[in-house]
């Protein structure tokens, strides 16, 4: 595994790395499809630490509503 120094913050990473782990600065090898899609938001770099974390917060929203539905529907 070579590790290289990223663009964006100089953080050594590896050179198949999909984005640095650090800032969030995409790989330097071509991406197509939800990889390349997902890790731009709004023309800006997300890491995939800040991602998982939307993921989890999406999850647990839905999850968390659905309960309080099914409660309010159960009391009546």
């Amino acid at each position: 595994m070579v590790l290289v120094p990223c663009p964006a913050c100089d953080h050594r990473v590896s050179e198949k790395a999909i984005a640095c782990p650090s800032c969030g600065h995409p790989g330097e090898h071509e991406r197509h499809g939800a990889v390349s899609v997902l890790g731009r938001v709004a023309g800006t770099y997300i890491s995939a630490n800040a991602l998982a974390g939307l993921v989890l917060g999406s999850v647990m929203f839905v999850s968390v509503a659905a309960v309080l539905i099914t409660l309010i529907l159960a009391g009546r």
